[in-house]
């Protein structure tokens, strides 16, 4: 793909016509050149605090005003003539300087005309440049810092604007971008031959080569020399690259955020942004198109660095005053990294026509800490956190060599980011890392130092920053790994790997920034893995008590060969799925959930299914109610109003984080300077209000619930009532408070909220001040015409002149020493007493606080949302519920099918496991939206009364598979409380289902087909209890048909006589079928089918009609042949496959006869005449 290259940053401004003349306006071009990188040791002199990384710069004039939105897209009636932007040079690290605006009347004879070749540049904004006043703006944007020499540097305004007329181009002047492609594919830029950036020779900020153990990709070593060639402002650059190597760099320079270097190709290339001219790699954008371009590269697997300017020209200039330094650029500092594990949705994500939380993917994806402790069998901490919503998980599992348990895990809880401990993960483990989450983000941290332990964690939330010494208000969870009473403080051993994962994920969140707005949720849950090694419970007992708090186990293969869900993606777009098999996962079959919530819980319930009879009962009770024909307009009023709600969760955890006080005072954001700050305010309001309105409409369902069945004679089943009834968090209060609090669309114009009177005391006792010092000045006045005996003295004066008493002249001239003359004018002077200065004093004092606490009104009314997060998750949590159980009704009554409660069975002295007519959802589903094939429903009993066990036969694409897997796919329905898809279904609980179905290698472990179905029957046979459910499909398939017979009449009669749990056992063994056709534990069924045309010396003439019906007994062929000529494959192949398979039969028969003459020749009481007759026998039959 050729290089392509911009004009100006400019460029993403669009053009609008002048509304009286039809003029567009021009996008204006200026552009930076050059480049070089900055010293590694002053970097890290930079670090301040705990990771902020502060550069520096110039920005924006503080005496000019910022336009809004509007004022950018105004054209002056009058003037055709614009501002003109400077373009420097290639040979010069130049950005046009801050002008005043004498100066640059004086340069807008004529205006330069530049293009951006992309087309996506001319919609990437929706601001127009125009207008002198708007130009400057931005020409301000582009900072003297990459234009100065080491000579010419100053930073005083009226140096700076002067200093842009010897860099003026000529008003002929050709564009500032390359008009060919050949041009740019022709150059080379400087980046790729800098020495410390070639493969061989990159270090880290230690000097470590690549080859060394103890390499930190995260950091690049710059030479000194390097970087004290370059300009201020790419020496920032490059301090920020040292610390960040393995990050993008979104680089503020004024309005824009500028990429360079190896930064700027992979912006060209993944973002469709066009290369500036100059020698070196450049590219960029406006403040305003931030969010979109970030989240592209995040998705593509990049991780994403904003560096902000945190200082303004004027506090540069009083820095260099009072520290008595020359620095020429304004700081600079990293004010965020967000990485696919580390996203927030904030303010800058969004735009200002739809909320960026309301089109984003609603699965939970999560960034995970993994501590390994062991080898073989291993104990994993884990840690990890859903940023959206600022959820914590932290536990411990233990683990086999097939780390079953984390494969399960990531099924469970799909990761987006995996951090791990450097040099101590071992190679079982690193399999499932290049394997199971083979796309999937990972990044190792250094021990101690990165990966924190048990004590450096808690040591670190012992802080003031986290949760401080006060231990009883630490969250219960954590509360309950530690022990309180050792000094230092240490967690209980048991705990000490995944409090030390919990260490490496605040670490890694604090490198982020976001440490804070996470830990400060208070969201702490402890993630207790499922029981994967078999019951220690005597699994005889199978009452009620037994089946209490239990759970259906489902793990990562049977998620996988029964399709719940889709299967573990990355954001990346190089991820490969099947778009099919994701469609019909069973989840996204019955997901039926209007809210966010309710999507990601109902994902929870169906990874996750129970077997406690109350929790099934409740949420049957809930569905059956439901479903109920005369609550059809109460079920309508519940979809209108879920439809309304946002994605509260996340909404939570975003207004959270804009209260936090940290955020306001500390976090490097507070300083940054944005010249969208009034847009960014908007939208920090239109989250808050959408939040409000979500729970309005929350509150709204509740009343309509309370309204239709409040009052009612009838019962409301429990978990409806806990939803909805006298159990749900009275919020109405809460609502009431923020209705009153402002003035919702007045704060939506403006920008800034503005309290009602008793929202916030301090404002409220502010203004009371300020009015009361405006009235005892009032009341001053009074006494001084009073003591003067004269009605024409007035306040006069204005800033630090005001208040000033002017009193006529013939009366001030017999005035005493206790009035001070400041001016005068004709007629009057201009006079002050000490007491009515300390009465100015007191007003400034009082203004000055009500200036303060209204810049922190806004975080203030955030801090107030966020305080009532209780109530707030409480009744979510709520709502999804009803969310889920609504889903799972509307499945029930939209998937055409004749659906029926199961009935849960918790006396039966043995397992059963009974459906007639069920069907498949997912392929019912399938069938259901047009597809050119019908599904046949099947009555399936396992148990009870029969044998526990069925070996499954028939004809190749009879359906076996399908079969089995629909019996799965109907327990794990109806173990989640759904009704299913058939006329009855009964059952006693299952506490796991196994699967070893279809058949593939893993090429990147060394594991061969037959390899990966013995390791499969390995967990069933160590693990499965008689209350499991095994679905075995064609079991050694993989190797030898000898070979594979035999290992699968091993395993089937140890699962007969042992387990004696409910199986299904398919295959294309007979000679199986026939060794075990006198176990009496074992049934056999096939899959049955017509034949025509069958014929022993030709079978391409034959024709298998599939019925799809579950039959007694074996079926005797495959009828692998037919498959074969479905499939295509040439005739004379298939008579040839024939003859051959012909050759191998009567081979094995004679074997088989010869075997048994050799029994009649060792046996001494057979005769002769017997033997003859036997051998006449063989000969007659061959």
């Amino acid at each position: 793909m050729a290089m392509k290259k911009q004009a100006s940053l400019l460029s993403f401004f669009t053009r609008s016509p002048n509304p009286k003349n039809a003029l567009q306006d021009e996008s204006i071009g200026n552009q930076t050149t050059s480049s070089t990188p900055p010293k590694v040791s002053k970097m890290q002199k930079n670090i301040n605090g705990d990771n902020d990384i502060r550069m520096e710069d110039v920005t924006k004039s503080p005496h000019s005003k910022r336009p809004s939105n509007e004022e950018l897209s105004l054209v002056k009636k009058s003037c055709k003539k614009r501002r003109r932007v400077v373009v420097s040079s290639d040979s010069e690290d130049n950005d046009v300087e801050m002008m005043d605006m004498k100066h640059n009347e004086e340069n807008i004879k004529q205006s330069i005309r530049y293009k951006s070749k992309s087309p996506e540049s001319e919609n990437s904004s929706s601001e127009t440049i125009s207008s002198k006043h708007d130009v400057s703006e931005m020409a301000i944007s582009f900072i003297n810092s990459f234009r100065a020499t080491e000579q010419d540097s100053s930073v005083s305004a009226s140096k700076l604007d002067r200093s842009s007329d010897r860099d003026m181009p000529d008003e002929n002047a050709s564009p500032a971008c390359l008009d060919t492609e050949t041009d740019v594919d022709s150059m080379r830029f400087p980046h790729l031959d800098f020495d410390f950036l070639q493969p061989d020779r990159i270090r880290d900020a230690d000097k470590r080569l690549r080859s060394h153990p103890d390499y930190c990709p995260r950091t690049l070593f710059v030479p000194d020399a390097f970087m004290k060639k370059q300009t201020p402002g790419h020496r920032q650059w490059w301090a920020a690259k040292s610390a960040y190597f393995d990050t993008v760099l979104f680089f503020k320079v004024g309005k824009f955020y500028e990429m360079y270097h190896m930064d700027a190709v992979i912006g060209v290339e993944n973002l469709n942004l066009n290369y500036m001219r100059g020698s070196f790699a450049h590219c960029g954008f406006p403040e305003v198109a931030y969010g979109r371009f970030a989240d592209q590269l995040v998705n593509r697997g990049y991780k994403v660095a904003r560096v902000e300017q945190t200082e303004t020209p004027t506090q540069l200039e009083n820095r260099n005053k009072s520290e008595k330094v020359n620095d020429r650029v304004v700081k600079r500092e990293v004010c965020n990294i967000t990485t696919s594990g580390t996203r927030i949705y904030g303010v800058l994500d969004g735009n200002d026509d739809e909320n960026i939380i309301d089109v984003m993917d609603t699965t939970a994806r999560y960034l995970y800490a993994i501590a390994e402790r062991g080898t073989e069998n291993v104990e994993y901490g884990v840690c990890f956190i859903d940023t959206t919503v600022g959820r914590f998980y932290i536990g411990c599992l233990s683990d086999g060599s097939n780390r079953s348990a984390l494969r399960t895990l990531f099924s469970h809880y799909q990761p987006a980011q995996i951090l791990y401990e450097r040099g101590r993960v071992s190679a079982l483990t690193l399999i499932i890392y290049n394997t199971t989450v083979n796309a999937v983000p990972k990044e190792a941290l250094v021990s101690k130092k990165e990966f924190l332990t048990s004590e450096s964690t808690l040591k670190l939330l012992s802080s003031d920053k986290y949760f401080g010494e006060l231990y009883d208000k630490w969250p219960v969870v954590l509360l309950n790994m530690i022990d309180r009473d050792s000094l230092p403080l240490k967690c209980n051993p048991t705990y000490d790997a995944c409090v030390s994962a919990l260490g490496a994920i605040i670490w890694y969140l604090r490198r982020c920034f976001i440490d804070v707005d996470m830990v400060s949720m208070r969201r702490f849950e402890l993630y207790k893995p499922l029981n994967l090694e078999g019951v220690l419970e005597d699994e005889n007992e199978s009452d009620e008590k037994y089946w209490s708090g239990r759970r259906l186990i489902l793990d990562s293969l049977a998620l996988k060969h029964l399709n719940i869900i889709p299967p573990i993606s990355s954001m990346q777009k190089f991820t490969l799925c099947d778009p099919i098999t994701a469609k019909y996962a069973l989840y996204n079959v019955i997901n039926k959930c209007i809210t966010p919530a309710g999507k990601r819980l109902l994902r929870q319930w169906i990874c996750a299914p129970v077997c406690d009879r109350k929790i099934l009962c409740s949420r049957q009770d809930a569905i059956e109610w439901l479903s109920k024909a005369r609550l059809k307009r109460f079920i309508d009023k519940a979809v209108e109003l879920l439809r309304k709600v946002p994605d509260l969760e996340r909404l939570i955890q975003k207004i959270h984080t804009l209260g936090l006080k940290y955020r306001a005072e500390e976090h490097p954001d507070s300083r940054a300077q944005m010249f969208e700050t009034m847009r960014y305010n908007k939208r920090k309001i239109r989250d808050l209000i959408r939040a409000l309105e979500g729970f309005e409409h929350v509150q709204d369902l509740r009343i309509e619930f309370m309204k239709h069945f409040g009052k009612s004679q009838e019962t409301i089943p429990s978990l409806l009532e806990r939803c909805f009834g006298y159990r749900f968090p009275d919020i109405s209060e809460d609502l009431q408070h923020f209705k009153s609090a402002f003035n919702r669309d007045k704060a939506l114009e403006d920008g800034i909220i503005v309290p009602e009177k008793g929202i916030i005391k301090e404002y409220d006792d502010a203004i009371s001040n300020v009015k009361e010092c405006i009235h005892e000045l009032d009341l001053y006045l009074n006494v001084i015409r009073k003591q003067l005996h004269c009605s024409n003295i007035n306040f006069f004066g204005s800033g630090r002149s005001r208040y000033q008493l002017e009193i006529p002249e013939e009366i001030a001239m017999n005035l005493s020493h206790e009035f001070g003359l400041k001016s005068s004018r004709k007629g009057y002077k201009r006079m002050v007493t000490d007491e009515l200065v300390n009465l100015v004093k007191n007003l400034d004092e009082a203004e000055n606080q009500l200036d303060i606490l209204r810049h922190d009104i806004m975080r203030r009314i955030f801090a107030d949302f966020g305080d009532r997060s209780t109530k707030w998750t409480m009744a979510v949590e709520r709502m999804a519920t009803f969310d889920v159980l609504l889903s799972l009704t509307r499945y029930g009554q939209d998937c055409g099918l004749n659906m029926c409660r199961p009935q849960f069975v918790y006396d039966s002295k043995q397992p059963i496991l009974e459906i007639k007519s069920g069907y498949h959802p997912s392929l019912a589903a399938m069938a259901a939206s047009g597809s050119s094939f019908t599904y046949i429903p099947n009555s399936v009993l396992l148990g009870g009364n029969e044998p526990p066990i069925i070996l499954l036969t028939g004809p190749n694409m009879g359906g076996k598979s399908t079969l089995m897997r629909q019996v799965g796919v109907l327990v794990v329905l109806a173990q989640i409380g759904s009704f299913v898809p058939a006329n009855e279904m009964k059952l006693s609980p299952v506490d796991r289902i196994f699967t070893r179905m279809g058949a593939g290698d893993r090429i990147t472990t060394g594991q061969s087909t037959f390899y990966v179905e013995l390791y499969e029957t390995n967990l069933i046979l160590r693990n499965a209890t008689k209350h499991s459910l095994v679905i075995m499909d064609e079991l050694g398939r993989g190797t030898s048909t000898y070979d594979g017979t035999a290992v699968a009449y091993a395993v089937l009669l140890d699962v007969a006589t042992r387990l004696n749990c409910r199986t299904f056992f398919s295959t294309h063994y007979h000679t199986l079928c026939k060794a075990v056709e006198n176990v009496t534990s074992i049934k056999a069924a096939h899959m049955a089918c017509i034949v025509e045309n069958e014929s022993a010396e030709d079978p391409t003439m034959e024709n298998v009609t599939f019925l799809y019906t579950l039959a007694d007994g074996m079926c005797p062929k495959s009828y692998g042949f037919f498959a074969a000529k479905i499939s295509g494959l040439k005739a004379e192949v298939i008579r040839a496959a024939f003859i051959a398979s012909r050759h191998l039969d009567e081979r094995k028969t004679r074997k088989e006869r010869m075997a048994e003459l050799r029994k009649l020749a060792l046996n001494k009481e057979c005769s002769t005449a017997q033997l003859r007759e036997t051998i006449n026998s063989m000969f007659i039959s061959s």
